[in-house]
Order: structure tokens, then C-alpha cells, then sequence
């Protein structure tokens, strides 16, 4: 059963109707508010470098709200540094993962629309710029928009991550035989705020491919629209993308929540994750 978190999101602007297509952003000349959710668990070595990245967008009408996830180092002094009005500093009392962050940062935004940013990754200066300008030309369907990214490695190399392709109503790529939205960074995307309350927000019992499930469910309803420029650098680090079990447990939950979509879609691609979860389960 999907966790659904309640956002208390109320902007009237961006509504979906009830056959999911959305009102305009705004007036013309109306530049949106964008709500950018920074979630941090002990990382102020850093988290100046990922804040800064977000104030020197080229898009001024913005907040950061950075969710300190319960840590013990120097991130409050990291923020309390940073002189500008648009960042917000929200710390919780404890460490309850980057889902439930993420949600306490959304539940507390004011925006039209929400981006995410990571506390190891870097913005270009136009991100924002570009993506809120897809939105502007974009169908009423349109509920995501999202970029390529940019790979740096621990040692030091750059590659090209070309985002999947996002077909709405389907769960899989056939050419890769995977999940159609792997390969999605959160950190490459701006969406509606209105269509995250409809998904229900991140689920908070999954420690992996939270971003995943989410986007699983938003393409069931919205269509995502693909800005093929790599717009954010993804700093390699550890973190929970690098724990084993969280993801084997992931994997093993998206099973049972989509199964039966998945099986239309491909019964051997079921069969092949199970045999992956019953041997990570060892």
C-alpha cells in the first residue's frame, strides 16, 4: 500500500483539472515562484557549495528552503552564513531520511513550483532559467520538466547522463529492460506543485528510489517533458544510494506496489527482479 503523505499544498495557480490537465503558471509577465527543497544530513562540507549554486540562478523568483535532516556537524553554521533573504533554514529534531525531509520542505513552500537540489550537487547558473521556460511553451498536460545532467566522478572525470525518456502510462523502457524512470535524477527536475500533492509526495518507508516510486506515479496522470541539456552537475559521494540493502528492499517493495502493471507490461522482467530480490535477500 502506497504511503500517501499529506502536503497541505493550496497554490490555485497550476491545478489540475479532473482529467489532469493543468491552468497556465500565471498572467503574462508573470515570472512563478519556484520552491527549491534542500535536504542535508551531516554534509557541511558540502552544502555551501550546492546553496550557492541554487542563489546564483540567472531566475531570480525563487526560496530555498534547506531541511537539515537531524545533523550533527556544522550545517547550521554552514547556512547561517549565507546573507540572502530567499533561503530558509528548517532543522529537525532528528534524522528521519531524505523522503521525509524532502515532504517538510515542500509541506513549508510557498511556490507555484518546486525543484529539488541535493546537498553534494551543483546547479548550473541557467537551470532554472530554462526549465521555467519549457514550462511557459508547455502543453496542458505537462506536469514535470527535467534535464540531463552532468557525472562527476570521485576522480575527477565528467560524463555526459542523458535522462530517460518518459512516455506517460508505462513503466518500463523496453530497451533497457528496466525501470523507464531509472536514470531520473530528482535533482534534474521542476514540477507543478500541484501535481506533487496529487502523487502524494515521497514516500517515507523507502531508504532508496523514493524519486523513482514518485515518478512512477506522476507518469501514470502528467506527461514529463525532456530539456535535452545537461543543467545540473551530479557529484559522485557516498550516501544512501550506495547502501545495498536499502535498495534491495526498494526493489523488492516497487514489486509489490506495480506488480500487476508490470507483469502486462512484461511478466519476464518481473520473473528477472524477483530472482534479484530472493539473491539480495541472502
Amino acid at each position: 500500500m502506497t504511503t500517501r503523505v499529506r502536503l497541505g499544498l493550496t497554490s490555485p495557480a497550476g491545478a489540475p483539472g479532473r482529467d489532469g490537465t493543468m491552468t497556465g503558471p500565471g498572467p503574462p509577465g508573470h515570472e512563478p515562484l519556484v520552491s527549491v527543497v534542500l535536504p542535508t544530513f551531516n554534509r557541511a562540507g558540502l552544502l555551501g557549495r550546492a546553496i550557492q549554486s541554487v542563489l546564483d540562478q540567472t531566475y531570480r523568483t525563487l526560496e530555498l528552503l534547506v531541511v537539515d535532516d537531524g545533523s550533527t556537524d556544522d550545517t547550521a553554521a554552514v547556512v547561517v552564513r549565507i546573507a540572502d533573504d530567499r533561503l530558509r533554514y528548517l532543522p529537525q529534531p532528528a534524522n528521519r531520511g531524505q523522503a521525509a525531509a524532502r515532504n517538510e520542505g515542500v509541506r513549508r513552500a510557498r511556490g507555484e513550483f518546486v525543484s529539488f537540489q541535493d546537498s553534494d550537487d551543483v546547479w548550473l547558473p541557467d537551470r532554472l532559467a530554462r526549465l521555467m521556460a519549457a514550462f511557459a511553451t508547455a502543453g496542458p498536460r505537462i506536469g514535470v520538466v527535467y534535464s540531463d545532467m552532468l557525472r562527476v566522478w570521485r576522480d575527477g572525470r565528467v560524463t555526459y547522463h542523458r535522462s530517460p525518456t518518459m512516455v506517460r502510462g508505462r513503466l518500463l523502457d523496453a530497451e533497457a529492460r528496466f525501470y523507464q524512470a531509472y536514470g531520473l535524477g530528482i535533482q534534474a527536475t521542476v514540477m507543478r506543485r500541484r501535481c506533487l500533492e496529487w502523487a502524494g509526495g515521497f514516500n517515507e518507508r523507502l531508504h532508496c528510489f523514493e524519486d523513482l516510486d514518485l515518478f512512477m506515479r506522476l507518469q501514470r496522470r502528467y506527461d514529463f517533458l525532456h530539456v535535452e541539456a545537461p543543467l545540473t552537475e551530479y557529484h559522485q559521494s557516498s550516501g544512501v544510494s550506495d547502501q545495498m540493502r536499502n535498495e534491495c528492499r526498494a526493489r523488492q517493495w516497487l514489486l509489490l506496489r506495480y506488480g500487476l502493471a508490470l507483469a502486462f507490461e512484461s511478466p519476464a522482467f518481473v520473473r528477472r527482479e524477483l530472482r534479484h530480490v530472493r539473491e539480495c535477500r541472502r
